[in-house]
């Protein structure tokens, strides 16, 4: 097992349970499940990845923070020195800061859904940014994760502004995954988003969107899903990407509740994510000349838009096709150059695509 990756990064998806049912969630058809991880398996699960070399465990569901036993778990993995962080809609921030105490609690690294009024329940909106600038002051590490959709596309202003204002970093998607109540929401267009890229870029410097690498102001580490991170379900599951699982249950290694992580961590399921080698992509992702710092972006969203794991991220491929077919403005580019360069290479019969793994590219990425 000495070549086996040190699992550092594991994600527990705690509960289905949401105390919304958000417009654009990927996760909903889970919601009537009522599947929640107890404390007793949380902490076994904890004390496994340890044993395999984990050093920050994130909670996430669902809606974490609606969970019964999250501030124990959340207490216990503290008391086993290892980061924590929390993927949460904000709204029930109390329950922790109650529970932890302010100590403890300014260890605990937050990533807080914003959205504006219109994504969900506008009743809360005004409470989201009051427990974001609550937490900010406890001194806690945040950051604001926005999805902008077409039903809140003229919010951008007011949601950007006040991450701006205050100081605090925010995570945009142009993208959201067309699967659970996303189906319902007509995607943007390559025009549109990148239009709205434009807007974002030459507005919010606090602004990070998430795109691939072809966009090269925002390329940065990729996730490491399958070789240095996993994930495990409300129910149990174990996999290397849970957007991929909510919607493709069959997307799973094992169930920690049937055997151990370890043997888990090392299954087929992992194995064969960790060679995956950039000719096993669908074009343009197997002949793009960014391909070794972006690894194909997305794999959820591609998934969720293709019929295979290896499809072509969507944003690439409607930018390839939209410039084919002369339908974008060339200002709206980041760098009509380095694009144009993309395309010959994509186009050109002589690419050779890189020999590297995507393991061996993901594991130097995290050790710089």
């Amino acid at each position: 097992m000495t070549d086996i990756p040190a699992l550092n990064d594991l994600h527990i998806r705690i509960t289905s349970g949401c105390n919304f049912n958000c417009q654009h969630c990927y996760a909903a058809d889970w919601f009537n499940e009522k599947c929640e991880l107890s404390i007793a398996d949380i902490k076994s699960l904890v004390n496994q990845a340890i044993e395999l070399g984990c050093k920050k465990v994130t909670f996430s569901g669902g809606e974490p923070l609606f969970a019964q036993d999250i501030t124990e778990a959340m207490g216990y993995c503290l008391e086993k020195k290892l980061k924590v962080a929390i993927e949460t809609n904000g709204v029930l921030v109390d329950k922790i800061i109650d529970g932890l105490g302010e100590e403890r609690i300014r260890k605990v690294a937050f990533a807080i859904s914003y959205d504006g009024n219109k994504m969900r329940d506008e009743r809360y909106s005004h409470q989201v940014k009051e427990n974001i600038l609550k937490v900010a002051n406890l001194g806690c590490d945040i950051r604001i994760q926005t999805a902008i959709t077409k039903i809140n596309i003229d919010e951008i202003d007011d949601i950007f502004q006040f991450s701006k204002e205050n100081g605090i970093k925010n995570r945009c998607f142009l993208a959201h995954s067309p699967t659970g109540n996303g189906k319902n929401i007509p995607l943007f267009e390559v025009k549109e988003w990148l239009a709205i890229r434009k807007k974002v870029i030459d507005n919010y410097p606090n602004v990070m969107i998430e795109l691939p690498d072809i966009f090269p102001e925002r390329k940065k580490k990729k996730c490491g899903w399958g070789v240095h991170r996993c994930e495990v379900m409300p129910n149990g599951d174990v996999t290397s990407c849970a957007p991929i699982t909510f919607n493709h249950r069959e997307f799973v290694a094992g169930n920690i509740k049937q055997e151990m992580l370890k043997n888990i961590w090392v299954s087929k399921h992992f194995a064969e994510i960790r060679k995956i080698k950039q000719s096993d992509y669908e074009l343009p992702c197997s002949k793009c000349v960014y391909w070794k710092t972006c690894l194909g972006s997305c794999r959820s969203l591609a998934y969720s838009n293709g019929t295979t794991l290896l499809a072509p991220h969507p944003f690439c491929q409607a930018l390839y096709d939209a410039i084919k077919n002369n339908e974008i403005d060339e200002s709206l580019l980041p760098d009509a150059e380095l694009v144009h360069a993309w395309i010959k290479g994509i186009e050109s019969s002589n690419f050779a695509p890189t020999d590297d793994s995507y393991s061996d590219i993901v594991k130097k990425q995290h050790m710089e």
